[in-house]
């Protein structure tokens, strides 16, 4: 039977690790392999090696960007069978450039197995949405 509570707390220190911008941190969430989806697109990485040489510079354009207060404001956990879960995560960033804080809902496959607990997959459409709406070259 798959552990909601257990899984809370997984998403919980997923979002300690994003509020930190700790790289290293947020590896350690990610199954190997990881995939991420995001508006049509798909790409991910297949060791931890891998995410962190798309993480590190990920987190930098956010800190470049005065966009490092990021806060998971919600959770909405949906079980699909015993060992996998949906999770609906709502984040807030507050930048520092005096815009007004944005939010979004990112999706994450979470396994929970004998192996641990891991995010298999993600779906960012609206999370680069928001990015690109307020911040136009974000991704260039």
């Amino acid at each position: 039977m798959f552990d909601k509570a257990k899984a809370q707390q997984f998403v919980d220190s997923y979002g300690r690790a994003s509020a930190a911008n700790d790289p290293q941190a947020l590896a350690n969430h990610y199954a190997e392999p990881f995939r991420a989806f995001t508006q049509g697109y798909s790409g991910g990485f297949e060791t931890r090696a891998a995410a962190l040489a798309q993480l590190v510079p990920w987190m930098a354009r956010f800190k470049e960007y005065g966009l490092e207060d990021i806060r998971f404001v919600g959770t909405e956990l949906v079980p699909v069978s015993d060992t996998f879960c949906l999770c609906h995560i709502n984040i807030e960033v507050r930048p520092k450039d005096g815009k007004a804080p944005f939010r979004f809902m990112n999706v994450y496959g979470l396994r929970q197995d004998a192996h641990g607990q891991r995010f298999e997959f993600s779906v960012a459409d609206n999370e680069n949405a928001a990015l690109v709406e307020r911040y136009p070259d974000f991704m260039g």
